[in-house]
């Protein structure tokens, strides 16, 4: 690696340290000047960064790092904090060399002030050079007014922007972020900011006209309706529209982030490559980036499985997370082991995200993701209005899958014919919340001899009939063979024959979904399935 890029490695050091005194001070100790190399490892140390991660990222094997720390620098800094020699471990460096760190970021005088709002500290960040670049060519050169980042929960729009903001908040007069996570009314956060720039006017777009702001509003989602198509306002919280639009349309010199797990309408019309409006869709991380985040949370790189691990989250960065921490505990590190022992694992909060997210779709979009689920694999529309049987009409069905694209909840391929599908951890979610709602019917029905609340048992097949071999065993396994399960736990405990409860269900079924499902329960009379479940 040449001297140029090691230069370049671990610059965000340069934001809460004073580094020209200290390589003075470290060039002192040693009568001679430090190494560039030395400097990187210094700075990527004060970051928080592993040896074994600064290894990786300047291309040296952690072994021959360690020499070199050893002989050179860590040497040094024991001398510079008054240590015992062979003393130092790397955890430390930033705490013996504490007289050299600026005052917090957000606690003293800078030269853009910066109302931080609710916004969290990212004490690491690994990758999004790309979506970093385009960001700030977008605001910066391109002078755009408002700019949109959306994407699934977790999958880093907060972490970027706060990343964004230091890096370019120089180039206006105040930044200033907010969150509607509590879902704040419009007056409230305009008070606020009047307040943070003493703007008695009370106009926002005249403030922005006069001088360069920054507003960033994150968690835009949580002022949207429930139960509806993505970008309907709650009724309490339609001005953010109208602000939004207005904002978008009318010339100024300030610059809106938002930051939502929908994708807000008014960008919708008003977005455009040429255009002051913008958006960009977040999507996993980078391969090799994702690495360096397993990396941080002590696997190797080339660990065997870390690859496969990375694409079955899609690269999100709060699933991989999450997954690295089991991985630790419950297979001793083994990403190899894991694989082959677990379907994904989802972690309370992956669940929680979605869970969310689930919660606030229409029930049009959320039988569509059920069936997504269900096949398990890529489906043109006409094939998905087919097997739905529903009367929702061909432009219902669309707006129904673009608004779940706009969540961020389907992914839409295009390699000859477009077709849709769920991503892994998206599918692992919808799957389970189908088998929860089946087997609440389930037993509802078994203690009731009723079918009368039976929507998902008429509605959805348990096991595809036309799929492909390798889809019918996925189905069986992880679709019928719980919901069986448990339906062999209830028959145990009920004490109504089985051949009587098999008669009155059988007076009861009225479609023949309804029958085949209760075929493959073993719930059909005269009738046993053929399919096997073990």
């Amino acid at each position: 690696m040449v001297a140029d890029s090691v230069d370049n490695i671990f610059p965000e050091a340069l934001q809460e340290w004073d580094l020209a005194r200290l390589y003075a001070d470290l060039e002192r100790i040693s009568t001679k000047e430090l190494k560039p190399i030395e400097k990187a490892c210094l700075r990527g140390l004060l970051c928080r960064y592993r040896p074994g991660q600064i290894a990786y990222k300047l291309s040296w094997t952690s072994g021959a790092l360690r020499v070199e720390l050893n002989k050179g620098l860590y040497r040094y800094v024991e001398a510079l904090a008054n240590q015992p020699p062979n003393t130092l471990r790397w955890e430390k460096i930033s705490e013996w060399l504490s007289q050299y760190r600026y005052p917090d970021r957000r606690s003293v005088p800078q030269t853009t002030p910066i109302d931080w709002g609710e916004a969290p500290e990212v004490p690491q960040f690994f990758g999004r050079r790309d979506e970093l670049q385009t960001l700030e060519q977008w605001i910066i050169h391109d002078r755009c007014r408002v700019v949109g980042i959306w994407g699934m929960g977790g999958i880093g729009k907060t972490a970027l922007a706060v990343k964004l903001v230091e890096k370019i908040s120089h180039h206006f007069q105040l930044v200033f972020w907010r969150s509607l996570r509590h879902v704040l009314p419009l007056a409230q956060v305009i008070e606020e900011w009047n307040q943070t720039v003493k703007n008695d006017r009370g106009q926002l777009i005249d403030a922005f006209r006069n001088q360069r702001y920054l507003l960033v509003i994150d968690d835009f989602e949580a002022i949207l309706q429930d139960g509806e198509l993505s970008g309907s306002y709650r009724p309490s919280c339609e001005s953010y529209g109208n602000l939004i639009h207005r904002l978008g349309a009318e010339r100024h010199q300030s610059c809106v982030l938002i930051l939502s797990r929908e994708h807000p309408k008014e960008l919708l019309l008003l977005q455009g490559e040429d255009l002051p409006v913008r958006s960009l869709k977040l999507k996993g991380m980078q391969t090799q980036d994702a690495k360096e985040l397993l990396l941080s949370k002590g696997f190797n790189p080339q660990t065997s499985g870390i690859e496969e691990l990375i694409q079955q989250y899609r690269g999100n960065p709060s699933a991989l997370k999450i997954v690295a921490l089991t991985i630790h505990e419950l297979f001793n590190g083994n990403i190899a082991e894991f694989l082959r022992q677990t379907s994904l694992n989802l972690g309370d909060v992956l669940r929680s995200l979605l869970y969310e997210q689930f919660s606030r779709i229409s029930d049009l979009e959320k039988d569509v993701l059920y069936w997504l689920a269900l096949k398990r694999r890529p489906i043109e529309l006409t094939e998905l209005r087919q097997d739905m049987e529903i009367t929702t009409t061909g432009s219902e069905l669309l707006d129904a899958l673009e608004s779940l694209r706009w969540r961020s909840l389907i992914e839409k391929t295009t390699d000859t014919q477009v077709k849709f599908m769920l991503e892994p951890v998206v599918m692992k979610y919808v799957n389970q919340k189908l088998i929860d709602e089946v087997n609440k019917e389930v037993t509802l029905m078994i203690q009731t001899k009723s079918l009368a609340h039976t929507y998902f048992l008429q509605h959805f097949p348990l096991v595809e009939d036309e799929a492909p071999d390798n889809i019918r065993a996925v189905q069986i396994r992880l679709m019928l063979k719980p919901i069986k399960d448990r339906v062999n736990q209830l028959l145990s405990k009920t004490k109504t024959p089985m051949e009587e409860l098999q008669k009155i269900i059988k007076d009861q079924i009225t479609t023949e979904r309804l029958e085949n499902n209760m075929v493959l329960l073993g719930l059909r009379l005269d009738t046993q399935s053929e399919l096997s479940t073990t």
